[in-house]
């Protein structure tokens, strides 16, 4: 199993429990936040929690075609006069 580096802005109360609570089990901050991390999708699974659940406003990145050349040569033509 490969290693991925996630960096996440958390508040400074919930980083120092993090530090606390690797302290007292003799574990880096990197392995307890996975240990912490893996614990909460077991229990969410356990509890039913579905993706529905968590997503609640539904969002999703929508596919978006790329311009055409065509389109491009037409853009560039509207902004040049815009100059």
């Amino acid at each position: 199993m490969g290693t991925a580096v996630l960096n996440v802005k958390i508040d400074e109360a919930l980083k120092e429990r993090l530090r606390h609570y690797a302290e007292v089990n003799n574990e880096n901050l990197s392995v307890t936040t996975e240990k912490l991390l893996l614990l909460a999708f077991e229990a969410a699974e356990e509890a039913g929690v579905s993706e529905e659940d968590i997503d609640n406003q539904h969002t999703e990145e929508e596919s978006v075609t790329p311009f055409t050349p065509k389109e491009i040569k037409a853009l560039r033509k509207i902004l040049k006069k815009r100059k």
